[in-house]
Protein backbone atom coordinates (compact mmCIF):
# COMPACT_ATOMS: atom_id res chain seq x y z
CA UNK A 1 0.00 0.00 0.00
CA UNK A 2 2.75 2.48 0.57
CA UNK A 3 4.19 1.50 -2.50
CA UNK A 4 1.01 2.58 -4.36
CA UNK A 5 0.91 5.45 -2.28
CA UNK A 6 4.18 7.09 -3.10
CA UNK A 7 3.40 7.59 -6.42
CA UNK A 8 0.81 10.28 -5.54
CA UNK A 9 2.65 11.85 -2.99
CA UNK A 10 5.00 14.80 -4.41
CA UNK A 11 6.74 16.99 -3.17
CA UNK A 12 8.61 19.89 -4.50
CA UNK A 13 12.55 20.32 -3.60
CA UNK A 14 13.17 22.96 -5.98
CA UNK A 15 14.68 26.30 -4.05
CA UNK A 16 15.02 29.37 -5.64
CA UNK A 17 17.79 33.11 -4.79
CA UNK A 18 18.38 35.89 -6.49
CA UNK A 19 21.88 37.60 -5.26
CA UNK A 20 24.42 40.50 -6.49
CA UNK A 21 27.53 39.52 -6.90
CA UNK A 22 30.15 41.98 -7.14
CA UNK A 23 33.21 40.58 -9.74
CA UNK A 24 36.87 41.33 -9.73
CA UNK A 25 36.23 44.25 -12.40
CA UNK A 26 33.71 45.70 -9.65
CA UNK A 27 30.84 45.34 -12.27
CA UNK A 28 27.89 44.08 -10.29
CA UNK A 29 25.63 41.39 -11.91
CA UNK A 30 22.60 39.69 -10.42
CA UNK A 31 22.83 36.15 -10.12
CA UNK A 32 19.62 33.45 -10.26
CA UNK A 33 20.26 30.22 -8.52
CA UNK A 34 17.07 27.58 -8.71
CA UNK A 35 17.85 23.94 -7.37
CA UNK A 36 15.82 21.10 -8.56
CA UNK A 37 15.13 17.15 -7.58
CA UNK A 38 17.57 16.35 -10.44
CA UNK A 39 19.93 19.10 -10.63
CA UNK A 40 19.91 23.12 -10.46
CA UNK A 41 20.29 26.32 -12.63
CA UNK A 42 22.43 29.69 -12.54
CA UNK A 43 21.16 32.52 -14.51
CA UNK A 44 23.54 35.81 -14.74
CA UNK A 45 21.83 39.26 -15.57
CA UNK A 46 24.02 41.80 -16.74
CA UNK A 47 23.11 45.73 -15.92
CA UNK A 48 21.94 45.75 -20.09
CA UNK A 49 20.09 43.14 -20.13
CA UNK A 50 21.73 40.33 -21.87
CA UNK A 51 21.98 37.04 -19.39
CA UNK A 52 23.97 33.85 -19.30
CA UNK A 53 22.86 30.88 -18.12
CA UNK A 54 24.16 26.89 -17.05
CA UNK A 55 21.81 23.97 -16.18
CA UNK A 56 22.87 20.61 -14.79
CA UNK A 57 20.48 18.09 -14.89
CA UNK A 58 21.47 14.47 -13.88
CA UNK A 59 24.52 14.37 -15.75
CA UNK A 60 24.08 16.57 -18.77
CA UNK A 61 25.08 20.07 -17.97
CA UNK A 62 23.90 22.63 -20.65
CA UNK A 63 25.06 26.47 -20.91
CA UNK A 64 24.12 29.42 -23.28
CA UNK A 65 22.54 32.93 -22.87
CA UNK A 66 21.46 36.08 -24.88
CA UNK A 67 22.02 36.09 -28.84
CA UNK A 68 23.99 39.01 -28.70
CA UNK A 69 26.22 37.85 -25.61
CA UNK A 70 30.10 38.75 -25.60
CA UNK A 71 32.89 36.44 -25.18
CA UNK A 72 34.15 38.23 -22.32
CA UNK A 73 30.42 38.88 -20.84
CA UNK A 74 30.68 34.86 -20.61
CA UNK A 75 33.77 34.88 -19.12
CA UNK A 76 32.25 37.23 -16.37
CA UNK A 77 29.11 35.34 -16.16
CA UNK A 78 31.34 31.95 -15.28
CA UNK A 79 33.36 34.11 -12.70
CA UNK A 80 29.92 35.28 -11.53
CA UNK A 81 28.82 31.82 -10.64
CA UNK A 82 32.29 30.94 -9.03
CA UNK A 83 31.75 34.04 -6.91
CA UNK A 84 28.56 32.71 -5.67
CA UNK A 85 29.41 29.15 -5.52
CA UNK A 86 31.88 30.17 -2.78
CA UNK A 87 29.62 31.97 -0.86
CA UNK A 88 27.04 29.45 -0.65
CA UNK A 89 28.56 26.31 -1.69
CA UNK A 90 28.96 24.02 -5.05
CA UNK A 91 25.81 23.26 -6.06
CA UNK A 92 26.80 20.07 -8.14
CA UNK A 93 28.14 18.28 -4.08
CA UNK A 94 25.14 20.51 -2.10
CA UNK A 95 22.39 18.23 -4.55
CA UNK A 96 24.05 14.65 -3.57
CA UNK A 97 23.55 15.66 0.55
CA UNK A 98 20.81 13.14 0.30
CA UNK A 99 17.29 12.88 -0.03
CA UNK A 100 15.47 12.25 3.05
CA UNK A 101 12.05 10.74 0.91
CA UNK A 102 14.16 8.06 -0.62
CA UNK A 103 15.99 7.42 2.48
CA UNK A 104 12.58 6.70 4.08
CA UNK A 105 11.44 4.82 1.36
CA UNK A 106 14.28 2.13 1.43
CA UNK A 107 13.90 2.06 5.27
CA UNK A 108 10.13 1.38 4.67
CA UNK A 109 11.11 -1.62 2.03
CA UNK A 110 13.92 -2.85 3.99
CA UNK A 111 11.41 -3.30 6.83
CA UNK A 112 8.66 -4.80 5.23
CA UNK A 113 11.38 -7.56 3.16
CA UNK A 114 13.54 -8.30 6.45
CA UNK A 115 10.40 -8.34 8.55
CA UNK A 116 6.94 -8.98 6.81
CA UNK A 117 5.12 -10.31 10.36
CA UNK A 118 5.88 -7.23 11.59
CA UNK A 119 4.84 -5.07 8.70
CA UNK A 120 1.43 -7.09 7.87
CA UNK A 121 0.40 -6.41 11.82
CA UNK A 122 1.07 -2.87 11.93
CA UNK A 123 -1.14 -3.12 8.18
CA UNK A 124 -4.13 -5.06 9.22
CA UNK A 125 -2.72 -7.88 12.09
CA UNK A 126 -3.61 -4.86 14.66
CA UNK A 127 -7.13 -4.98 13.80
CA UNK A 128 -7.58 -8.95 14.10
CA UNK A 129 -7.67 -10.75 16.78
CA UNK A 130 -5.84 -14.11 17.36
CA UNK A 131 -5.22 -13.82 13.71
CA UNK A 132 -2.05 -15.09 11.84
CA UNK A 133 -0.52 -13.83 7.76
CA UNK A 134 -0.96 -16.16 5.43
CA UNK A 135 2.19 -17.57 3.24
CA UNK A 136 0.77 -15.10 0.66
CA UNK A 137 0.31 -12.38 2.81
CA UNK A 138 3.99 -12.74 3.76
CA UNK A 139 5.42 -12.86 0.44
CA UNK A 140 3.23 -10.05 -0.81
CA UNK A 141 4.94 -7.80 1.86
CA UNK A 142 8.61 -9.09 0.87
CA UNK A 143 8.35 -8.43 -2.69
CA UNK A 144 6.27 -4.71 -1.83
CA UNK A 145 9.52 -4.42 0.42
CA UNK A 146 11.65 -5.14 -2.41
CA UNK A 147 9.73 -2.76 -4.67
CA UNK A 148 9.87 -0.01 -1.79
CA UNK A 149 14.02 -0.36 -1.78
CA UNK A 150 14.04 0.15 -5.29
CA UNK A 151 11.59 2.95 -6.08
CA UNK A 152 13.69 4.52 -3.05
CA UNK A 153 17.34 3.89 -5.22
CA UNK A 154 15.75 6.11 -8.30
CA UNK A 155 14.40 8.84 -5.74
CA UNK A 156 17.53 9.16 -4.36
CA UNK A 157 19.25 9.47 -7.98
Amino acid sequence: MIFFLSFFITIDTSAESTEEVTLDSGEVVKVLFEKFSDGYRYEVEFDNGRHYYYQQSGNLGIGGGSFDLTEREKVLAEEAIKKYEQIHGDASTSNRSGNSVGILIILLGLFGTIFPHAAWFLGIGWRLQDAEPSKLALIVNRMGGILLVIVGFFVLI
